[in-house]
């Protein structure tokens, strides 16, 4: 079984000031809890098997259990103190800033990272949701103990905790290690300025390097909008699995990179679709040249064949997601709070399969678009990005 609790608010709907306060805040949920010292908890996070886990994403903070369904009674006890009564102790808060900060240089130190973050920021500015979750070294000096239990206890309200368990359990009982949590609001997720497209074309320039990481983004649809679904086949077509077309360009056929993928980044107020490598210095140039002919090419050439590939392969990891407890409860939360149902893995599967070549061909004209394009790069100093 697994059990969650969702909060209805991320790192973007914080003031710049305290950037970071709500990452902070889930690392506190499991260092100290209720009336459970550090190792205690540690422990019980033990004994339950040790799955348990917190995250902080642009719009949602979560923590989760997944456990077997005989140790349910300490899994809820253990996760509704998590997010209720996580500490705020000096020593604990200045402790978890410390990691927060070993983070920031984890972050700096890998291009990866750097990338990711220069990408969101190239197709996004300086809108919330392109800020990093982590925040930065002048917001983390701003999260003292009191400014952390503030911003818990606008978390932790009606209308922003939901609750979700998978697992062979009674609904009364489920209900019944709830009390004390505000659940009696619908949630829903706060507001946010709607997103701009930038497009910037940007380098972060690194010595002793010695690849270059790629993103490119283009501008795409909102989490929940009816045209995700055939961008999630087109996604697969172009780069997931060993049939898609950059893989097999990049990877098999010229073998200059060892891996690069697609993915579409959707959010609930807003898009993207990235695509992502890393190669040698020297073949950049050729690399960025045949990802541009690749993508121009799905929206003319695109076959009926490779769209039944996706949709089959799409369809069969549905088949597999429905036998996890996990992945279920993550889709169920994840299709309430986009399209206000429950999750249906046949509902969604039916919509697969009616998705047609011309639509996805349609999509990749209208999407995959040169001058709707951000690109970030990180690499050795005098990287350029422009390519012939």
């Amino acid at each position: 079984m697994i059990c969650g609790l969702w909060v209805m608010s991320g790192s973007a709907h914080e003031p710049a000031a305290i950037a970071g306060a709500t990452h902070l805040v889930e690392h506190l949920t499991l260092r100290r809890c209720g009336s459970r010292d550090r190792r205690q908890l540690a422990m019980l996070v033990d004994r339950l098997g040790g799955d348990v886990d917190a995250w902080t994403s642009h719009e949602l903070m979560g923590v989760s259990i997944q456990t077997t369904v005989d140790a349910f009674e300490e899994a809820m006890s253990l996760l509704v103190d998590a997010v209720r009564e996580p500490t705020f102790d000096p020593d604990d808060v200045e402790l978890e800033l410390r990691v927060a900060r070993a983070e920031l240089e984890l972050v700096r130190d890998d291009p990866q990272e750097q990338v990711e973050d220069a990408i969101l920021a190239a197709a996004w500015g300086d809108h919330p949701q392109a800020r990093p979750v982590i925040g930065t070294a002048e917001s983390l000096a701003n999260l003292t103990p009191e400014v952390l239990r503030r911003h818990h206890a606008a978390l932790v309200r009606p209308g922003r905790v939901l609750a979700a368990v998978v697992g062979d359990l009674a609904v009364e009982r489920i209900t019944a290690r709830l009390d004390g949590l505000p659940l009696d609001l619908p949630p829903r997720v706060p507001s946010l300025p709607p997103l701009g497209w930038v497009g910037r074309h940007d380098v972060v320039g690194r010595g002793g390097v010695d690849q270059v990481h790629a993103r490119l983004a283009f501008p795409a649809f909102a989490a929940g909008d009816p045209g995700a679904i055939a961008l999630t086949v087109l996604n697969r077509l172009i780069g997931v699995g060993a049939s898609s077309r950059l893989f097999q360009r990049l990877r098999e056929e010229e073998g200059l990179t060892y891996d690069i993928w697609s993915s579409p980044v959707l959010r609930l107020g807003g898009g993207l679709f990235e695509i992502g490598w890393a190669c040698a210095p020297e073949v950049f140039a050729d690399v960025r040249r045949l990802v541009g002919e690749e993508l121009a090419k799905v929206g003319t050439d695109l076959c009926d064949g490779e769209v039944e590939v996706a949709k089959e392969g799409l369809i069969r990891g549905l088949v597999i997601d429905a036998e996890s407890p996990a992945a279920v409860c993550a889709m169920d939360v994840a299709e309430l709070l986009e399209r206000g149902r429950r999750f249906d893995p046949e509902a969604t599967a039916a919509e697969l399969e009616g998705v047609t070549t011309r639509e996805v061909r349609d999509l990749a004209r209208r999407l995959l678009r040169g001058d709707r394009m951000a690109m970030a790069v990180c690499g050795p100093e005098g990287l350029s990005v422009r390519v012939a």
